[in-house]
């Protein structure tokens, strides 16, 4: 398991390595394996866990626990809602992310993805954010839910205002192994 140079951020490794360890052998660790409070205090704030739940229309993906770094503006728990139905359309936003997890789901592979928000109205420095997406199992081929862990650069402007991103650029898709 050589992912510390795939992996952008050290906080996002200590994830990975603790998904890769509950595998025991397996394709996938099984959602009842996760056990968020064992991971580092340093970075439980960034974690997350959906349930991948299947739909005439294709997977939809349900916010089971979720950090307070991603809420910190003031943003209400979306823990029992659909990323589809909290995240911002803007800039393509909700799409790359739904997007994200759907292709983790059907490779049943863990991802590591990297994407900057250019920000409108003179700000030069744009928001950036590394993410893993790792795949659980309850019977060893589908993915019934989803470990995901996200660091957000927000550059030296500070601002995590989605409200003046004008586009989304993807950085980085790998997947891990």
């Amino acid at each position: 398991m050589d992912t510390v140079g795939a992996v952008g951020d050290p906080r996002l490794w200590l994830v990975y390595h603790y998904w890769w360890r509950k595998r025991r052998g397996r394709l996938m660790p099984a959602p009842d394996n996760i056990v968020v409070s064992e991971l580092p205090d340093a970075v439980q704030p960034n974690i997350m866990v959906l349930e991948v739940v299947e739909t005439l229309g294709g997977p939809r993906f349900r916010y089971v626990k979720v950090g307070p770094v991603f809420w910190r503006a003031g943003g209400a728990d979306p823990s029992g809602r659909f990323v589809d139905e909290v995240l911002p359309q803007t800039a393509g936003y909700r799409d790359y992310v739904v997007g994200i997890y759907e292709e983790m789901a059907i490779r049943r592979r863990p991802m590591y993805t990297e994407n900057v928000f250019i920000l409108s109205h003179g700000y030069s420095d744009p928001m950036a954010t590394k993410r893993v997406s790792l795949p659980l199992s309850r019977d060893g081929v589908g993915v019934h839910a989803v470990l995901a862990s996200h660091v957000f650069d927000y550059g030296a402007n500070g601002d995590d205002s989605l409200a003046m991103v004008t586009e989304l650029k993807e950085g980085t898709r790998t997947f891990l192994d």
